[in-house]
Formats: C-alpha cells, sequence, structure tokens
C-alpha cells in the first residue's frame, strides 16, 4: 500500500530555471546537501553536493583544489580530468546530484551550472557468479554498478560495433538504463520496438529488472519467461552476437536479454567449451529432465488411479501394499509432498549457506521418513517426488525451473479427473500456450514452430562452431566460416 501526500508545494517550482534555492525545495532542504563558497580569481563560487554521495578524497583532491588555484575563470580547462557537462535545468541539476555529481555556479551570475563527477564507489569486486556457475567457463560475473557492467560486457565484446543507448526511468526516483547491441549485427526493428517499449514505462521508481520485464515482455500471463536474465558477461556477450539485445539496469547484477526463445534457456558456456557431442547430449539430458519434471507426477497419479495395466505385475504387488496404508488418493498424496518440498525449498533459500545445506539435506529426510512412517505418504509418492525434484534442479535457468513448479499442479490434478487421457491434453495445452507465445514479435517456440530445419543447429543438439554458417552467404563472414577446417581437405582424403 502506497501513502499519498500534498504535494502541491513542491509542484510550484519550475524546474526549467536552475537556482540554489529550487534545488533546496526540491530536495527538501536534506541535512546531507552542503553548500560550499569557493573564492578564485576574484570570483565566487558556490558548489552544491550530497555529502552521503560524494567521494571526499576526490572531492578535495579533483574538484577544490584545482578551483581555488583557477586562473581567468576558465573551468573546463582546470578541470580537464573530471568529467564536466553543463546545464540550465533544474531537474537535471538534481538528477545529477541524486548520482553523486556536484553542481558549481557563479554566485549572482548566471543561470548555467556545472556538474562534476565525484560519486563514491560501494561496488563490490568482480566475482565468480553465485548462480550459474559453470566448469571450464570464465569466473567473472556481473555486479551492481552499471559502469563497470557495461565494460565487463565490452571487454568480452571487442567490436566497433558496440553501441550503448542510455535511459533514465522512473518520474519519482530516477534510475539508469543502458540497452546495449551490436549495430550490424542486430536487427532494427528488434531495437526500435525495445527502444519504444522503455520509453513507454512511466512507473514511479524501478525497484528491479522484474519491474522492466513486466512493462515490455509480450505476454504477461504466461509461466514461461520471455525474457533471459543471465549474470554472465560471456553469455551475454555470446547473445549479443547472435543479434540480441542486452538491457543493464544500474544496481542490478541481472543482465536482461532479449528476445529469448524457449531453448536459449537451455543452453550453458559449457556447451560451447567442450567438444560438440558432448554438449550436445548434456542439452539434451537437460530438455529430457525438464520433461520429466513435468509429467512424472501426473503420470504417477494417473498410473496408479486408472492404468494399473501398465505396470509391470511385480511393481503393482509393491505399490499397492505400500498405498492400502495411506488415508488419501493419489493425487492428495503427491499435493502434500509437493507443497512440503516447497516449503523446504523456500526455508532454506532465506537461511545461511552454512546452515541451509544442513537444513535440506536434514529436512528433507526427517520430513519424508516421518510421512512415509506415518502413513501420511507412499514409499512411490515419496520416490516420485524426490525424482521430479532432482530433474527440477537440473534446468540452468532459475525461472524456467520455475515454470515447471506451476504447470505441475494442474498437470496432476487433470491425471486425477481423465487419467492419462488428462495428461495428453494438459500437455497439448502447454504447447499450444508455447506455440503462441512471442518475445518482442519473435516466435518464442522457434525453430519448432514456425517449423525451420536450419535453425536446428544449435537447439537441442549443437553442431561444431564451424558448420554454424549463421552469417547471410552475401557476408564477408560467411566464406571465413565455411573455409575454417580447409585444411582437412588439404592433408588428407578422409572425411571432412
Amino acid at each position: 500500500m502506497r501513502l499519498k501526500r500534498n504535494n502541491s508545494k513542491k509542484s510550484l517550482i519550475n524546474q526549467e530555471n536552475l537556482s540554489i534555492e529550487n534545488i533546496k525545495l526540491q530536495l527538501n532542504h536534506t541535512s546531507d546537501l552542503k553548500e560550499r563558497e569557493i573564492h578564485s580569481d576574484k570570483q565566487t563560487y558556490i558548489i552544491l553536493y550530497i555529502n552521503s554521495l560524494v567521494d571526499q578524497e576526490k572531492f578535495e583532491s579533483k574538484i577544490i583544489k584545482p578551483l581555488t588555484k583557477m586562473e581567468n575563470n576558465d573551468i573546463s580547462n582546470e578541470l580537464y580530468s573530471q568529467e564536466i557537462s553543463t546545464t540550465k535545468s533544474n531537474k537535471t541539476a538534481i538528477n545529477g546530484l541524486l548520482d553523486g555529481y556536484c553542481l558549481l555556479m557563479e554566485k549572482g551570475g548566471s543561470s548555467e551550472g556545472f556538474l562534476l563527477k565525484a560519486n563514491a564507489s560501494t561496488d563490490r569486486e568482480v566475482a565468480e557468479p553465485v548462480v550459474e556457475k559453470t566448469i571450464l567457463g570464465a569466473k567473472v560475473g556481473f555486479v551492481e554498478s552499471l559502469d563497470k557492467n557495461v565494460f565487463l560486457l565490452r571487454a568480452v565484446t571487442k567490436s566497433p560495433d558496440f553501441t550503448v543507448k542510455n535511459y533514465t526511468l522512473g518520474s519519482s526516483t530516477t534510475t539508469n538504463v543502458s540497452l546495449i547491441y551490436l549495430d550490424h549485427m542486430t536487427d532494427p526493428e528488434i531495437v526500435k520496438k525495445v527502444d519504444q517499449r522503455i520509453k513507454s514505462i512511466t512507473l514511479d521508481s524501478i525497484r528491479s529488472v522484474g519491474d522492466i520485464q513486466d512493462c515490455i515482455e509480450d505476454h504477461t500471463v504466461t509461466p514461461f519467461p520471455q525474457l533471459l536474465l543471465t549474470e554472465r558477461p560471456d553469455k551475454a556477450s555470446a547473445n549479443l552476437k547472435d543479434g540480441r539485445v542486452a538491457l543493464i539496469l544500474d544496481g542490478s547484477p541481472s543482465v536482461i536479454i532479449l528476445p529469448a526463445t524457449f531453448m536459449t534457456f537451455f543452453q550453458t558456456p559449457d556447451d560451447y567449451i567442450t567438444r560438440w557431442w558432448l554438449g550436445s547430449f548434456f542439452r539434451f539430458i537437460r530438455l529430457f529432465s525438464y520433461i520429466i519434471a513435468l509429467i512424472l507426477p501426473a503420470s504417477y497419479v494417473a498410473f496408479v488411479s486408472f492404468h494399473y495395466e501398465v505396470i509391470p505385475l511385480e511393481l503393482v504387488y509393491s505399490l499397492q501394499s505400500s498405498l492400502s496404508y495411506v488415508p488419501f488418493r493419489p493425487f492428495i498424496e503427491l499435493m502434500i509432498m509437493q507443497l512440503s518440498f516447497e516449503l523446504l525449498r523456500e526455508a532454506s533459500i532465506r537461511l545461511p549457506p552454512s546452515v541451509a545445506t544442513t537444513f535440506g539435506i536434514v529436512g528433507g529426510l526427517v520430513v519424508g521418513t516421518a510421512m512415509v512412517e506415518a502413513g501420511i505418504v507412499s514409499y512411490g509418492g515419496l520416490i516420485v517426488v524426490a525424482l521430479t525434484s532432482v530433474a527440477s534442479f537440473v534446468q540452468p535457468n532459475i525461472e524456467m525451473s520455475s515454470s515447471i513448479r506451476v504447470l505441475g499442479f494442474p498437470l496432476m490434478l487433470l491425471a486425477s479427473i481423465f487419467g492419462f487421457s488428462g495428461i495428453v491434453i494438459g500437455v497439448l495445452c502447454v504447447l499450444i500456450h508455447l506455440s503462441r507465445l512471442t518475445s518482442f514479435g519473435f516466435p518464442y517456440f522457434s525453430p519448432f514452430v514456425p517449423l525451420n530445419i536450419k535453425d536446428f543447429k544449435d537447439t537441442i543438439l549443437r553442431v561444431p562452431s564451424w558448420m554454424m554458417y549463421k552469417q547471410p552467404k552475401d557476408s564477408p563472414h560467411f566464406k571465413r566460416e565455411i573455409q575454417s577446417r580447409k585444411w582437412k581437405q588439404d592433408e588428407s582424403e578422409g572425411p571432412y
């Protein structure tokens, strides 16, 4: 719930006219807004800054000291080592002060001011990503600084086509956002759509990347993520080279990649480091585990409730003996187990890492064993939930893994009512829904729908790099790619 108050006094301020009085009033005369007079060469300057946002050492050595020794009042030449911009707008000056800049103005002079960069830095050092870990990949992850994230991304994408567009979002609290793409490799229509949707955001404040996702994604009522979040510069760079764009939010270590397809969420940097057939095998395992985690609980409910004839006879006797002590139907039994597991998962996320590991192992064993011993659930249900949990953890993307948690419950409900036919109906509905989704106008379920055989080279299977002809034939890069293994023809007559 948001509380509103009367801001009629502030609304009377003319934000187009730069004045110290208006700035102080707009900032509510906050105690950490400091004003300082500087006398230099028969001229008096007033400098405004927010003390809590300014690096005092940089402020004194890079700004105050040169200004006191300044001659001829030539500010630009005297502070050549600093980032300087001029402004005549009260709103621009306030935004600069909130970003850690200092505002320098002549006392009783013109209405033009100078914004001098002196912001304090509390950014953490670049470290290994916490969520998206790799075995052989780079141990570098994004941080909470916009400038540092742009640097990390540019460092692994050394191209003159690297283009950055900056935006400031939020009407009450401002947040800086950067749009990054490779000019000659990205479809101009995608850049135009992203630019239009970002400029249409009219939120009072941007708290996280989720606020931007809600405003720019094509479909909001769907369990499937349409924008890829990553904390890895190498992964973001690879997507830029594939013609996608990146959105970097100041204060967030996650970068938004768009447009995204369904298979994009099953790819990891390790797929391209290991040999192509190993990368293909691991990618197939991830897709297979997603399917297993989605339909295994529903299949158990359908087979136990309606289709005993599908199960081997020896296993039927074992399941019946285990289920005979359970007072609930298989659907209710699995619902209890799934909800219990969700509680354990959410609790372990909020605990300290040293405690969460022990809690997850001990809690799962104790709760699961106690439920079976008490006759609340069967051994078969416990095994199914355990396998489903393991399969869901195989997914490299958390948001795609969360879609299993959402879709699993309605599939179990359909299986408990219609049996295996209910599973077929539910899966068909999911496939139809996937076929109708788009991400910035691009088909989400591509290359399956619409079917494009050529794009299968980097979906379920990953073919060798020299076979991925992503460049058009009229591109100068095409011949370089197609000749990457020309040495094989020159050395022998063996297979290419």
